[in-house]
């Protein structure tokens, strides 16, 4: 496990949102809060070296959560790929021990997960969530080895290229909803509820 001077939480909102319609997903509120200060609270609660989030300068300063750094992606029409990139850079400018991403649309994602996550680190493969029955996704975990494979991706379908050799941390269904469109926010709502 890399150590907390060593490790960088990356939470990723640079996403346009198409599906969610004219409102900026991340402000929806969500039980009283921002959906984005959902996943930021669970990242917060994990000691690193820093908290950063990646979005687009469209961000309102009110929706930077509290203890995270704002890192501009100026490409964030491009897909998940952008960011996952930036990210990835800092980590590698920062000598970072370790890179820990979360998405800013999955509120359920817990504190107790991302401690998971870590207590599985290796050196040289990454650690991705996985639902019962379902892929590999985030949270992920990456090792400095993986770096400059994340500089290297491209498009919008994520890391999902170096799932195929990670350990996995089992977690519920209900703790890695994404939320995609507004009946999916319905959804949890009821769950929270």
């Amino acid at each position: 496990m890399p150590p907390p001077e060593r490790l960088l939480v990356a939470l990723l909102a640079a996403g346009e949102s198409r599906r969610f319609g004219m409102a900026d997903k991340r402000a929806v509120p969500l039980a009283g809060r921002p959906l984005l200060h959902w996943v930021a609270a669970a990242g917060r609660a994990v000691p690193a070296a820093q908290h950063i989030l990646v979005a687009g300068c469209d961000l309102a300063p009110s929706l930077l959560p509290a203890g995270y750094d704002h890192l501009i992606n100026a490409d964030a029409g491009e897909g998940l790929a952008a960011s996952l990139r930036l990210a990835a850079h800092h980590a590698c400018a920062e000598n970072a021990g370790g890179l820990m991403i979360l998405l800013g649309d999955m509120p359920l994602v817990t504190a107790d997960h991302l401690v998971q996550l870590l207590a599985l680190f290796h050196p040289a493969r990454p650690v991705f969530s996985r639902p019962p029955d379902g892929p590999p996704q985030p949270p992920a975990l990456f090792p400095p080895a993986c770096f400059p494979l994340l500089e290297a991706l491209s498009g919008d379908s994520g890391a999902r290229s170096l799932a195929a050799d990670a350990l996995i941390a089992p977690a519920t269904a209900e703790s890695l909803i994404d939320i995609d469109t507004p009946e999916d926010l319905a959804h949890c709502a009821a769950l929270l509820a």
